[in-house]
């Protein structure tokens, strides 16, 4: 069968962990864990960076995604890291964590799914001369396994001054919540078993 002609089938690393060659929604795939903890969605103008995508034992994953369009003038960094245990039930430490390195002192905004509670928050930032927007947060499984993942998205214009600069807030805000709600976790520690001792 021939591949869709985008980065999730034709890169090595993202192409075995995409479930199906059919979109799962207009202008996305469905992409498996490589530990088998979660799905989520690829969206189709995404590179997966495979160099800084990565899996510890079972318990521990993280996937990163990178986007530039100068036709657009929109280019995006988004990294998600997965992890089993303890902590993922406890968000208040990994999120002071966020809120000190990024300067964050609004009160966490929550969005709820039927496969989670997700806390964020959003702030604008200088980095390397370009105004950037970004969404930080984390979401915990409804489920009764202890799972959760962290998100961090970035987005900039391309090229700052040029007058197609439009981002729009809102739009990004949309954007990556869409991502997040799309992860499902699996609800074991691993592929069919159930966990023991934890």
């Amino acid at each position: 069968a021939d591949l869709p002609q985008i980065d999730a089938f034709q890169n090595e690393y993202s192409r075995e962990m995409m479930v199906s060659t059919e979109p799962v929604a207009d202008g996305y795939y469905l992409m498996r864990s490589k530990i088998g903890a979660f799905t989520i969605w690829f969206p189709e103008e995404a590179v997966l960076m495979d160099n800084a995508s990565g899996i510890d034992g079972d318990h521990y994953e993280k996937l990163r995604f990178a986007y530039e369009s100068e036709e657009e003038n929109r280019g995006y960094l988004v990294g998600f890291q997965y992890n089993y245990g303890g902590n993922a039930k406890k968000p208040e430490r990994l999120l002071d964590n966020l809120r000190g390195r990024w300067d964050y002192e609004e009160e966490w905004k929550e969005t709820e799914d039927e496969h989670g509670l997700t806390y964020y928050g959003y702030t604008i930032e200088d980095i390397e001369g370009y105004q950037s927007y970004i969404f930080m947060g984390y979401k915990v499984s409804s489920q009764e396994a202890p799972q959760a993942m962290e998100f961090l998205y970035i987005s900039s214009c391309v090229d700052e001054k040029s007058e197609s600069c439009q981002m729009d807030l809102a739009e990004e805000e949309a954007y990556i919540l869409q991502w997040v709600k799309s992860i499902q976790f699996s609800g074991t520690r691993s592929d069919g078993g159930e966990t023991d001792g934890e």
